[in-house]
C-alpha cells in the first residue's frame, strides 16, 4: 500500500488547466509547480518502500483534501491534478485507477491525504 500525507500545501486544482500560445500548449506554472512538488513527496514515499516499482494492476484510491476557507473548490479537478502527478511513479497509468473514494473537508489549513492500492478482482 502507498500512502502520502502532505501538510500545509495548497492542493492546486486543473480549472482551465491548458494554456495556449505560440502554436503550442502548457499547464499553468501554478499547476506544474503543485504537480512536481507531488510527485517528489511521492517518489520519496516509494523510495523507502522495499521492491517497489509502479503498479500495471488495477488500483484503488483514497483521497482527503482539506482546505482552509468555504471558497468553491471542484472536488474533481483535485482528483485530476493529483491523479496525473502519480502517474509513472505509484501506477504506470491513471486509466489503471478503477475506483476512487475522495473527500472535501472544511480544516484551519490545507492537507492532503492519499492511499493507492491493488484493487480486487
Amino acid at each position: 500500500m502507498f500512502e502520502l500525507q502532505l501538510d500545509g500545501v495548497p492542493v492546486i486544482s486543473k480549472k482551465n488547466r491548458l494554456r495556449f500560445g505560440k502554436g503550442r500548449t502548457y499547464k499553468d506554472k501554478v499547476v506544474a509547480d503543485f504537480e512536481a512538488e507531488l510527485s517528489k513527496a511521492a517518489a520519496e514515499v516509494v523510495a523507502q518502500l522495499p521492491d517497489f516499482s509502479a503498479w500495471t494492476c488495477p488500483v484503488k484510491m483514497v483521497v482527503v483534501v482539506q482546505v482552509p476557507d468555504k471558497r468553491r473548490r471542484d472536488l474533481s479537478n483535485f482528483l485530476d491534478t493529483i491523479c496525473d502527478a502519480l502517474q509513472d511513479i505509484v501506477y504506470c497509468d491513471d486509466v489503471q485507477i478503477v475506483s476512487i473514494d475522495a473527500t472535501k473537508k472544511l480544516a484551519s489549513s490545507w492537507s492532503l491525504y492519499i492511499s493507492v492500492e491493488p484493487a480486487e478482482n
